[in-house]
């Protein structure tokens, strides 16, 4: 909790606010990052890159619908 979550290209996100678990398994599946009109913003578990005195997570990547140029 409090920890600080960065991007891949050093944005910052927020802090961690929040985990969410898997109740039948007990395991983590995101972080709780903030809320926004009454909703808790999330980062998946599988989009975090590593854990340590802050939170690395993969950026989106954005799709190009064509031709590299």
């Amino acid at each position: 909790m409090g920890l600080r979550i960065f991007s891949d290209r050093a944005k910052y996100i927020g802090s961690v606010q929040d985990v969410v678990l898997e109740d039948r398994e007990g395991t983590v599946v995101g972080l709780v990052f903030g809320k926004q009109a009454g909703r808790a913003l999330t980062i998946p578990y599988s989009s975090i890159m590593a854990i340590g005195d802050v939170v690395l997570v993969y950026s989106k990547r954005e799709e190009t619908g064509g031709a590299v140029p």
